[in-house]
């Protein structure tokens, strides 16, 4: 029962049916052409894990990047054939990216996203999506472009599992200086236990973490009808917090998981300091 649940869960999460999934190439031109409309093209950035695909705007006159983190994209194509290609077919990251104002940020993709490595292996977007060496993998490639653009800090935004990703990052580094998510899965013990799922084994989980996330600044956005990762994960995350002064959240009405986030995106950064 849990693994029909679980399979359930995950085809309603990347959402669509298999009958009318674009092909991989399909889903890459997509990002490509939101790039274009932004002068930005699509450029794979190696790390000694995984290959990460990644769009940058690089002004950077202000020294600190805000980094955007990918969802996790088309894990299953039905509800018991996990996918070959895990490309999204919206990449919501990377609307949001586009809509901020800021000059110097980046997309990174999720690792098999768009380019599939040698060591992709379908648990890396089933049950390792957040384990160690896909961390690795991220802070890899923020120190690559630290060292490029001369950077003093980051801040790390994640949308749906890039929460998670997002969060994990945060944990690891002492130069996240803020930590965003969006519909984010920042405790994903209790996400599987709200969906009576089974364990992602081999991951990591956000909010064991909270140690070393507590000094962080962070800003959660939740949509009020998310049923793939409802407030309840949120308040879980935060509940393990002894000291959640910096922990900021904003809940949305008539928001789901993967609709509706522009306008309050955009409506975010007016609030932002």
């Amino acid at each position: 029962m849990k693994n029909t649940l679980f399979l359930l869960a995950l085809m309603v999460w990347m959402g669509g049916c298999s009958s009318s999934i674009p092909s991989p190439q399909e889903r890459k031109a997509t990002l490509v052409a939101l790039g274009a409309q932004h002068h930005l093209t699509l450029t794979p950035i190696h790390t000694s894990p995984f290959t990460l695909m990644s769009m940058v705007s690089s002004e950077c006159t202000t020294k600190t990047m805000r980094m955007y983190i990918e969802g996790d994209g088309l894990s299953w194509v039905t509800r018991s054939r996990l996918s070959q290609d895990p490309t999204p077919i919206t990449p919501l990251a990377a609307k949001l990216m586009l809509l901020d104002p800021s000059g110097c940020k980046a997309y990174l993709a999720r690792p098999c996203q768009y380019t599939l490595d040698a060591q992709c292996t379908n648990d890396y977007w089933s049950s390792r999506r957040f384990s160690p060496e896909v961390i690795e993998s991220y802070s890899q490639a923020l120190d690559g472009l630290k060292q490029r653009y001369a950077l003093h800090s980051f801040t790390v935004i994640g949308y749906s599992g890039g929460g998670a990703v997002a969060a994990l990052v945060a944990a690891s580094r002492t130069d996240v200086t803020q930590l965003i998510t969006v519909a984010g899965n920042v405790d994903t013990q209790t996400w599987v236990e709200l969906h009576n799922l089974d364990p992602l084994e081999g991951s990591l989980n956000p909010a064991d973490e909270a140690n070393r996330l507590e000094t962080i600044e962070q800003f959660h956005l939740i949509g009020k009808e998310d049923t793939i990762v409802p407030p309840e994960v949120f308040f879980a995350y935060r509940n393990r917090f002894s000291h959640p002064q910096k922990i900021h959240y904003h809940l949305y009405d008539h928001v789901t998981h993967k609709e509706g986030w522009e306008e309050p995106w955009s409506r975010f950064f007016s609030t932002l300091p």
